[in-house]
């Protein structure tokens, strides 16, 4: 949690610094190779991530030989990707420096499956903290050179070379923490326990390919149907949104495992757990998805600048997409651990397919409409994603929720409603102000509505007193329970 805050931090700083310097083509630029190399790195990846994790998890003294194969096949695998790539980019007739910036990011693309396959074995392992500083550093690194580089006038070919510093930098803290906590050492590589990977694997790979697919298929739309100018309206909002989803990330980065090995050991702890998650990302989405619907003008204006004012419709978009995303990231994470992906795939491939015809109609429409075709591609997230919650609800074992969690669900929608009706009025004051507004009318209806369970009143004691004797305050270590009890 403390590191995702911190980047997060960084990446307020980078946004409010990094889109005035290079203006809505530059960042378009960027987020446009973000977006195909991330297409891409799903078919280098194939899945394995996700499959390191679980199975390092459930058998940890096989980490060596997993993370091993697992380096060997995506360096194979990167080669057609990157043909693909040169492919496309060469049919598409992208400008110079777009090509230019697409290579750059490649070669970070390349460094970064080096990097996943290092963290999906600390994370299975549950040596997340490992992970936390390599992202502090890794991330940390390349933003602030960029903002004073930035700042002496160099552009975006620049900064696609700090992307790839931070990338090496990420991958060094990576390795040399596997190397301290597990006496890594590197296998030869071993062509049976290969093919078991990419059997087991595949799954993930379908899933995750759909999933980037579904993700990034707005951006690259938009720049075949509009301009790179509004792929920088709709990529500088989806930034913002992304950053607001550190919560859900960090949350399901430690509990994964956990659902892993709950799983595996039978144990109805896993019900107990989810449904847990499931009533505290509601109580943390509902608020922040519902400010965001409010504050997204002003939020555009104050972090990104008056040029990205097209940005702020979009924001407030992906605002309501919020609430439906904190929810469909437990429900998945629960539904892998449950070994069930194959019936979660399904669901990701209906709304990626879903979204190609939704962006070409919503797009040109809200271009016409609105003159910012970028609001089309987030209004077509708000459906799809509408549809995932209600399916991944059906999909999750019998009893996993049951009519506490409805009955819950409701009680913070009303109290989410309550907070939007106390500061639609104030949308146009200083930003602080109705974010304070709204602070304190939910909390007021936190407490009417008794909101905050027992269970969460238990894991909030339990997270302070381990916090206070990790910080040395408490000599003594709390008898830590088990919070879903």
């Amino acid at each position: 949690m403390l590191s995702k805050t911190l980047t997060w931090s960084m990446s307020l700083l980078y946004m409010f610094f990094v889109p005035r310097q290079l203006g809505a083509i530059g960042m378009g630029q960027i987020q446009l190779a973000g977006a195909l190399w991330g297409i891409t790195s799903i078919m280098v990846s194939f899945g394995m991530d996700t499959f390191l994790t679980k199975e390092i998890a459930r058998t940890p003294e096989k980490a060596n030989e997993l993370l091993s194969d697992s380096i060997v096949l995506r360096l194979l695998l990167f080669i057609p990707g990157a043909a693909g790539m040169a492919i496309y980019t060469h049919l598409a007739g992208y400008p110079y420096d777009t090509v230019v910036v697409i290579i750059l990011i490649g070669i970070s693309s390349l460094v970064g499956q080096l990097i996943s396959a290092c963290k999906a074995t600390l994370n299975g392992l549950e040596r997340m903290e490992y992970v936390s500083i390599a992202d502090i550093i890794g991330n940390g690194v390349p933003i602030f050179l960029s903002i004073i580089l930035l700042s002496m006038g160099y552009g975006v070919v620049v900064l696609a070379l700090l992307v790839i510093l931070g990338a090496l930098v990420n991958l060094s803290i990576v390795y040399l923490s596997l190397r301290r906590v597990h006496n890594l050492r590197f296998q030869k590589f071993d062509w049976p326990l290969a093919r078991m990977i990419l059997k087991s694997s595949y799954p993930y790979l379908i899933m995750n390919g759909f999933l980037v697919f579904y993700m990034q298929i707005d951006i690259v739309i938009i720049s075949l149907l509009i301009s790179e100018k509004q792929v920088g309206w709709y990529g500088s909002a989806d930034r913002l949104f992304t950053a607001l989803l550190f919560l859900p990330t960090v949350y399901m980065m430690a509990v994964f495992p956990a659902l892993s090995r709950l799983q595996a050991s039978a144990s109805d702890s896993i019900i107990k757990l989810a449904r847990l998650s499931f009533n505290l990302l509601n109580l943390v989405a509902v608020p922040m998805g519902l400010g965001l619907f409010v504050i997204a003008n002003q939020l555009v204006v104050l972090v990104l600048g008056a040029e990205f004012v097209n940005s702020g419709p979009v924001l407030m978009v992906f605002g309501i997409v919020l609430i439906f995303t904190y929810q469909n990231t437990i429900i998945g994470m629960t539904l892998i651990a449950a070994d069930r992906q194959k019936p979660w795939t399904r669901i990701i491939i209906i709304a990626s397919l879903l979204s190609v015809p939704l962006d070409l109609i919503l797009i040109p429409w809200c271009q016409q409409v609105f003159e910012n075709g970028a609001i089309g591609g987030a209004m077509a997230f708000v459906v799809t994603e509408a549809l995932m919650l209600t399916a991944g609800i059906r999909l999750l074992p019998k009893g996993t929720l049951n009519q506490a969690n409805l009955s819950y669900a409701l009680r913070t929608v009303l109290a989410g409603l309550i907070m939007l009706a106390s500061i639609w009025w104030l949308r146009d004051r200083f930003i602080l102000i109705p974010i304070a507004v709204g602070s304190a009318v939910y909390l007021v209806c936190i407490l009417s509505l008794r909101l905050l369970t027992p269970e969460m009143r238990n894991m909030i004691s339990i997270t302070i007193a381990v916090i206070k004797q990790r910080l040395g305050i408490e000599g003594i270590r709390p008898a830590v329970g088990n919070p879903t009890k």
